[in-house]
């Protein structure tokens, strides 16, 4: 894809970030000055900064994030942001780590302050009136965290080299605020080092609104989506202090829920099937076996019916 001019550029020097405005069908460009540094990553609507990055979202395309994958928008909001549209392999993604923080070094190490995201994250976004409190988790780049079966993780040899870069294709007008993670020096995110990065944002071409127009018709607006005017509460509240509102009344979707009692006939070897199920623990008995089998059915074999002429990993998104 064909990139505009450069209309701006900095090198963030170690424990420091920066706030940038990256328009639609602009792209920001990260890289690496020396290797090796890990990169955490907030962004915000620029025209509302209620709607943010969604880390959890993001990750139903997976653990890790690569390159072609989108990162999305909160809930109720679920809007495509940024299209990752270069990365290299040498960049190992993380959306389990939230972000690192004053207090973990010192429950960790006994540090009385140590330079963290959250910190850095929080002064970066300053300048444009957001609060320590408006900080997101943090979607990390050049962060090699791998698991085990018990869901206990942890972090090994950054792999970035010097030069790598990540593309990221603004599809909306976005506040992206990338920062050089401060715990590199104490920990493998970095490989006990803090280095620098360079930062670039590209004016946008045909080429780049062009593709931002296929991400949005990817995107195309669902009927459970909502903004601001759809909510039943859309005013920010200003007062710290949580009262309750005397005039509240609960209206949850769908409630109470509405239950049909439903007969299904099944052949012997339908039977069968059903008590090995049930023998197998899938089921507590065989009304119970055919409803779990019937969904799970329905799970592989039933597309959205407004999304079904996409593909499995566009839908995925959802």
């Amino acid at each position: 894809m064909e990139l505009g001019n450069v209309k701006y550029e900095e090198r963030l020097e170690p424990v420091s970030g920066r706030a940038v405005p990256v328009l639609k069908g602009e792209t920001l460009r990260i890289t690496q000055v020396d290797g090796e540094q890990c990169i955490d990553f907030n962004a915000f609507n620029l025209h509302d900064y209620k709607e943010s990055m969604s880390v959890g979202a993001s990750r139903r395309q997976g653990l890790r994030l690569h390159k072609g994958d989108v990162l999305i928008s909160n809930a109720p909001r679920y809007n495509a942001m940024l299209l990752i549209n270069e990365m290299p392999e040498t960049c190992v993604t993380d959306t389990l780590g939230a972000r690192c923080n004053a207090v973990l070094y010192e429950f960790r190490f006994g540090m009385e302050w140590h330079t963290n995201c959250q910190d850095t994250l929080a002064e970066s976004i300053r300048e444009y009136g957001l609060t320590p409190d408006d900080v997101h988790d943090s979607f990390n780049m050049f962060m090699n965290t791998t698991w085990d079966a018990k869901g206990a993780w942890w972090t090994d040899w950054n792999t970035g080299r010097a030069g790598d870069y990540v593309d990221l294709l603004a599809c909306m007008d976005t506040l992206c605020v990338p920062v050089t993670c401060g715990s590199g020096d104490v920990t493998l995110v970095s490989n006990f080092s803090l280095r620098p990065l360079d930062i670039a944002v590209f004016e946008a071409t045909p080429d780049s609104l062009a593709r931002v127009a296929e991400i949005e018709e990817q995107f195309a607006a669902p009927l459970s989506r909502q903004g601001p005017a759809d909510f039943r509460q859309p005013n920010i509240r200003v007062e710290r202090e949580l009262t309750r509102d005397p005039t509240y009344e609960q209206a949850f979707g769908r409630y109470p829920l509405q239950r049909e009692q439903l007969t299904v006939s099944v052949d012997g070897a339908t039977a069968e099937g059903l008590s090995a199920m049930v023998a197998a623990g899938y089921g507590n008995d065989l009304s119970d076996a055919a409803r779990r089998a019937f969904m799970l059915w329905c799970q592989s074999n039933i597309g959205s019916v407004r999304r079904g002429d996409q593909s499995s990993s566009q839908r995925s998104r959802w």
